[in-house]
């Protein structure tokens, strides 16, 4: 009897694969990750999260890699994507300087948006017209990129913050004239920070490029993995889940200010 079971055994051990063909583990990839509320956002844990970090997740997990999350500020994000040290990133506008090291995964995952300016709510000053701009402290935040006429522009006077919630708190305390930021992004700090503070100039800049997801040119993971990224988000705007990711969570984010304003989140995300 024992002899037959052996007998049996034998077979199926030339079908078992061998150790060494044990299922390789899936690739992992560094998602430098910086905040940028709304879109990119830190829980009571310091955990990351928010709706661009959730789409990154979901496109990993449909690509059959791992994302390992990086928390950084701006710059310093923007390093490690260049030295190759991390993979890919969100919500990174491109620009001459980060072309060099930077590669946008296509399709892009939403449009081109635009930029608005705050200022004070008891400033009475207009604000109409780009050159307006000269004659005030314009606030920024360290890092940022907004659209290539103000970032080739040597002759404006620029302060910068090193969050958009730090930029607002500086504009209430008239440490600069006027703040450049995302509308969405705008909307919700000013709400969050004392809406009557603030107003929106009537100067506002259209977005130049569409919202791409940023891949390390120095890294032969992300480079390997292109292919399946780009088709996987290609699924997933198709099937409606870039969507429903941006706009489910922009709901939340916004305590349905979207809602009062009538847009979501995937029309107006403008990244940094």
């Amino acid at each position: 009897m024992i002899v037959r079971t052996l007998l049996f055994a034998l077979p199926l051990l030339w079908l078992a694969p061998p150790a060494s063909a044990a299922i390789t583990p899936a690739p992992t990839l560094v998602y430098a990750f910086s905040r940028f509320e709304p879109y990119k956002t830190v829980d009571a844990d310091g955990k990351p999260g928010g709706p661009y970090t959730v789409l990154l997740q979901e496109l990993a997990r449909r690509s059959g890699v791992q994302l390992d999350i990086v928390h950084c500020p701006l710059q310093r994000c923007l390093a490690l994507l260049q030295r190759g040290q991390a993979d890919l990133s969100i919500g990174i506008r491109g620009n001459a300087e980060r072309d060099r090291y930077l590669d946008f995964l296509d399709p892009p995952f939403a449009p081109p948006t635009a930029t608005m300016v705050l200022q004070r709510h008891d400033d009475p000053r207009p604000i109409r017209h780009y050159d307006d701009l000269y004659a005030l402290r314009v606030g920024v935040v360290e890092g940022a990129s907004y659209f290539q006429r103000f970032d080739d522009d040597r002759l404006m006077r620029r302060d910068a913050a090193p969050s958009a919630r730090l930029a607002l708190r500086k504009l209430a305390a008239k440490r600069f004239d006027v703040l450049l930021i995302n509308a969405q992004q705008g909307r919700q700090l000013s709400r969050e920070l004392g809406a009557r503070q603030y107003r929106r100039a009537e100067l506002q800049f259209p977005g130049e490029l569409p919202r791409r997801i940023a891949l390390s040119r120095l890294s032969p993971a992300v480079q390997a993995a292109k292919p399946r990224l780009a088709a996987q988000l290609q699924q997933m705007l198709r099937d409606g889940s870039v969507r429903r990711i941006l706009d489910g969570a922009a709901v939340q984010a916004a305590h349905a200010g979207s809602k009062r304003s009538g847009r979501s989140l995937h029309s107006m995300s403008t990244p940094h």
